[in-house]
Order: structure tokens, then sequence, then C-alpha cells
């Protein structure tokens, strides 16, 4: 099968986050939350409405593509990197980053 393309993925990726059930944030994803004063519900809001920003790319230590999710909310520029198994429902949070500090 070949790999989705950036528009499927994207699709994907909001039809899953709109079941909080899917979403799984990792241990270093909510501490970089934490950090960096995000909280769940602007990671959700990347998750539904915000673009792929860069090109999705393998991850080592899960099977999958990690997408780079970026969005403006609640005044700073946010990225979810977010891993997809597509197209299994389950979406696995790498880390969140600000993107303005970057």
């Amino acid at each position: 099968m070949a790999d989705p393309s950036i528009s499927q993925l994207e699709k994907h990726i909001r039809r899953m986050a709109a079941d909080s059930a899917n979403v799984v944030f990792t241990g270093h994803a909510e501490k970089q939350m934490r950090k960096r004063h995000v909280n769940r519900s602007m990671a959700f809001d990347v998750l539904l409405r915000g673009k792929i920003a860069i090109q999705p790319e393998p991850d080592i230590k899960h099977a999958g593509l990690n997408c780079r999710m970026v969005r403006y909310v609640a005044g700073m520029n946010v990225a979810v990197v977010v891993n997809v198994e597509y197209p299994a429902p389950d979406l696995v949070i790498v880390t969140v980053i600000d993107i303005t500090k970057e």
C-alpha cells in the first residue's frame, strides 16, 4: 500500500482527534506541554484545525509516521508531533513545541 498523502493524513488526524479516546499523550509530550505552557485543549485545537508543516517521517520508537501539525492558538504558534499508523485510529502525541521560540 502506498503512503498516504499529506491531505489524507490531515483528514485522518482531524477525524480521529474528534474522539479523545483515540489520542494518547506520551510522558515526554506531557512534560514538554507543562514546560511550554500548552494545555490539552490547545493541543487538541492543533490536531483538529492545524496543518502538517513538514513532510511526515518514520519514527524509530513507534511504527507509522510522525506528522508535525502546526497552528496559531492562544497567542502562540504551537506544533504537535503526532505518530500516525494510517489508517489505524490511534494517535500518539510524541511532543509539543512552542515554535515561536524555536
